[in-house]
């Protein structure tokens, strides 16, 4: 019996009919984008494949023609903010294509971003759910950021951001005397996660030389974001043992790492100001409380300053009366020399004799008791400054508690909470609909809430 002999040719053509037969429609397949292979043709030949305990059990071609290559990547990037790129898990719409040169492959006709969504929240909530069950979610909050002037600064050396949060601060930087030191990152992407590990571990190791760590980033596109959701580097941020600030310039909801950081800000700008306006919040106090000092010291220059011109006349008034009265005692006892007798004369002679000495020691006496009265008004006035000076310290310090008390953390601490509306601070109920999603923000912890 004669063996059928078929050509390669053939049996890949019947191949390609039986496929096409089978799967005339598209289908919507979940893959790992394990490399694109994009080429300057402006198409791309991407490799799929799918993990299962971290080893690949399929992996298939696939083929993206320039035509639907540029509108996929822009809507993805557009509604994900986050890059097309190797490693995302993707909902694919694909045609399955066997070709008798190339082989099996699957043409992407388009790519589902609310997938890619749907699996940067999960991402973003698992970071969140085990930073929780970690006790860590506001432990970097609550280290008391103090007069910030030695910052370690995180970003790119060509960053826009990094240029306005400079130019901010430059304004201020010798009045407050801050200097800053910049560990060059990348800042968006995948690799950023590893960037700024680096970076924090190096700070870590020159800690004693900062007061706060500031990671600044802005004036590029809002893609690739979704690592600043990651947990290890969020994790890093809520543990590190000096304040995170974040001014990482993006307009979508908070990453999990500014929500872990001490503060945040919308832009590298804004946290400038917020930075400048920690220093100028201690100048205008440390500038009362100088004031205060100074009238005092006014006032008890004044008060010693009268108390000294009493004493003068009081001494002055004390000299003049036993002048007087001696002088008085003197021409009496003259007037009654000339009515004695010869030995009465004699007698008072010898008085008149002894007079001047006698004179001398009432005026010696006269003076050591306005001296001895000047001493005591002396003292009195020190013990009295020493009095005034502790009094105003005593109201220094309390003062140092009223504005610890105004501290918006110490607010929240005593059951208070802060409510936003797209970022804002609401004072008032009153411009709420319906529907309306709120952000309330507690001493421990912050939550979603929607106006019914």
């Amino acid at each position: 019996m004669s063996k059928q002999i078929f050509t390669l040719l053939q049996v890949a053509g019947s191949i390609r009919k039986t496929l096409e037969n089978r799967y005339q429609q598209t289908y919507w397949v979940r893959a790992e984008l394990y490399k694109m292979n994009e080429f300057a043709s402006g198409h791309a030949f991407p490799e799929l494949v799918q993990r299962e305990n971290g080893k690949i059990v399929a992996n298939l071609s696939g083929v993206l023609w320039k035509t639907h290559f540029q509108r996929i990547r822009t809507h993805f990037e557009k509604t994900v903010q986050e890059p097309l790129s190797e490693g995302k898990e993707l909902l694919l719409e694909v045609k399955i294509v066997f070709s008798e040169t190339f082989g099996l492959s699957l043409h992407i006709i388009d790519i589902d971003p609310s997938f890619s969504l749907g699996e940067l929240h999960k991402l973003k909530v698992e970071t969140l759910k085990k930073l929780n069950q970690e006790g860590l979610l506001n432990k970097n909050q609550q280290l008391k950021l103090p007069l910030p002037k030695r910052i370690a600064l995180i970003s790119a050396d060509s960053s826009k951001g990094l240029s306005d949060f400079n130019e901010v601060l430059e304004a201020e930087k010798n009045r407050f005397g801050i200097s800053t030191f910049l560990f060059n990152c990348t800042l968006q992407g995948d690799p950023a996660i590893q960037s700024i590990l680096g970076a924090l571990g190096k700070i870590e190791r020159l800690l004693k030389h900062f007061d706060a760590v500031a990671i600044v980033r802005g004036g590029g596109a809002e893609v690739g974001m979704s690592c600043y959701d990651d947990y290890l580097l969020c994790k890093k941020i809520a543990e590190f043992p000096i304040p995170v600030l974040c001014g990482i310039g993006h307009s979508t909801n908070l990453t999990v790492a500014e929500m872990v950081a001490n503060s945040h800000a919308i832009t590298p700008s804004v946290l400038a100001h917020n930075i400048l306006h920690i220093f100028e919040v201690a100048a205008e106090s440390v500038e009362q409380c100088a004031k205060r000092i100074q009238q005092s010291f006014n006032e008890m220059q004044q008060l010693n300053q009268r108390a000294i011109q009493q004493a003068v006349l009081k001494i002055s008034r004390i000299s003049r009366w036993n002048i007087d009265n001696n002088r008085r005692d003197l021409l009496q006892l003259l007037s009654n020399v000339q009515q004695t007798p010869r030995i009465s004369l004699k007698k008072h002679q010898n008085q008149l004799i002894h007079m001047p000495l006698k004179l001398n020691q009432t005026l010696k006496s006269t003076t050591n008791l306005a001296f001895q009265k000047s001493q005591s008004l002396w003292h009195k006035i020190a013990n009295k400054s020493s009095h005034l000076i502790l009094k105003q310290h005593f109201q220094l310090e309390h003062l140092s508690k009223e504005i610890a008390l105004m501290d918006p953390r110490a607010v929240l601490s005593r059951g208070y909470s802060i409510v936003r509306k797209d970022g804002m601070i609401l004072s008032s109920a009153k411009s709420l609909k319906k529907g309306d999603l709120l952000r309330i923000e507690f001493y421990e912890g912050k939550s979603d809430a929607e106006v019914k």
